[in-house]
């Protein structure tokens, strides 16, 4: 029997809003569920609500989506590499599709991705949950009172290949981090400073 992933949404066609590829248009998928608890987690990502689809039925469902034919699509969560396989990276490979992975770093994907995000936040595990080895594309620090130059100086060094971004988190304290981002990107210059595009133009 074919597998089902829990999938809280497909959405699209959209424009990434993060990271190096903000402004590319794309569709997305959001898988159901998260191995962390973020406090300032903006995402829905609830089993409640999330429907079981199989991988024809995903690919289908964004081919369905992609209007603009840009075949890249944004695999997110939750945390994704929870369910992600190679089935499912073969499906939409097949398909045309790029993937772009946007994971907390927990966990190596169990399948090909093209484009691998890590979003690190260890303030947030719990027991013996830690990162992984893993050689993402980019790494997407999130900047609240817990990152600091040395945080930054410790991911540069783990993840020697990636590109950098920092990015404020989008909290009651937002103008707050936003100037703690731009002082970090300032002084480390592999930074560069990402803002969440997709809220300030008003796309899902």
């Amino acid at each position: 029997m074919d597998r089902r992933y829990l999938v809280k949404e497909m959405f699209g066609p959209t424009l990434q809003g993060e990271g190096a590829h903000a402004g590319r248009p794309c569709v997305f998928l959001r898988f159901a569920a998260c191995n962390l608890a973020c406090s300032w987690c903006d995402t829905d990502f609830a089993a409640e609500g999330a429907l079981r689809f199989t991988a024809d039925e995903i690919v289908a469902r964004l081919v369905e989506l992609d209007a603009h034919r840009a075949r890249m699509v944004v695999v997110t969560g939750g945390e994704p590499t929870l369910q992600f396989d190679q089935p499912l990276s073969d499906a939409l490979h097949a398909a045309g599709f790029r993937i772009h992975m946007e994971s907390n770093g927990t966990r190596a994907p169990e399948g090909a991705v093209d484009w691998l995000t890590v979003s690190p936040k260890p303030q947030f595990h719990t027991g013996s949950l830690a990162l992984v080895e893993v050689k993402p594309s980019e790494v997407k620090v999130v900047i609240d009172d817990t990152v600091d130059d040395a945080t930054l100086a410790a991911y540069e060094a783990r993840y020697r290949d990636a590109v950098f971004f920092a990015q404020p988190c989008m909290d009651d304290r937002y103008k707050e981090h936003l100037a703690k981002a731009i002082e970090l990107v300032q002084e480390r210059p592999r930074w560069r400073l990402s803002v969440q595009m997709h809220k300030v133009i008003g796309v899902p």
